[in-house]
Formats: C-alpha cells, sequence, structure tokens
C-alpha cells in the first residue's frame, strides 16, 4: 500500500469516527439547555394572559424569545395613547364624563378615542 492510499484511509477513518461521539455529546447538551430553559421560563409564567407595556414587551421578547411570549398570551398595551390632537385618550371602554370621538378612533387600533 503505498503513502496516498494510507493517508487517504487514515484521513477517512479520523472524519468518520467522531460522528457518534460528537452525537452523544450534544445530545446531552441538548437535554442540558432544555432543563435550564424550563427553570428560566418560570417568572414568565406570572405574565401569563395579561398585557403589558411596550417597554416591558420588549424587554420580555428580548429574554425570553418570541414563541415564548405567544405561547404564554401576553400581549403589548399599544393602543393605549393619546388620540384627537391630545384632546382625548384611547380606551376599551370609556369613563362615564367621557364620549367616543368615532372620527379619531381609527388610530386607536382596536379601542375607541375617548374625550
Amino acid at each position: 500500500m503505498d503513502k496516498m492510499t494510507f493517508l487517504c484511509l487514515l484521513y477517512t477513518t479520523l472524519l468518520i469516527i467522531p460522528g457518534p461521539i460528537l452525537g452523544l455529546a450534544l445530545a446531552k447538551t441538548k437535554v442540558e439547555d432544555e432543563k435550564r430553559q424550563a427553570q428560566v421560563l418560570l417568572p414568565l409564567a406570572s405574565y401569563a394572559g395579561l398585557s403589558v407595556t411596550g417597554p416591558l414587551f420588549l424587554a420580555l421578547v428580548a429574554t425570553y424569545g418570541v414563541y415564548a411570549v405567544v405561547k404564554y398570551g401576553i400581549k403589548s398595551d399599544h393602543d393605549s395613547h393619546s388620540c384627537a390632537n391630545n384632546r382625548g385618550w384611547c380606551r376599551a371602554i370609556c369613563f362615564d364624563h367621557e364620549v367616543v370621538d368615532h372620527y379619531h378612533s381609527d388610530i386607536c387600533g382596536a379601542y375607541k378615542c375617548c374625550r
């Protein structure tokens, strides 16, 4: 057997042998990561089903990811802002002393412009 054939067989063997060993190591790492992620998501459950402010929503998405935030049903309260040139406020339900301004309600999204 010449030198080139020997080197080709040696390199091929060295490329094939670590495959199963690497697979086992990656499987162990994946299981550990899933356990660690489950421990990290516990504080996220306290916000389940709530509407949170914009900056907190963005912080939760940055920390836990979009999938986890959607899975827990956390929503951004993005429609709560002023409307009608700062003469009204976007709300889901207007107070008793307010009236709904239908003309400016289109900028409130799902809410109504209360004046």
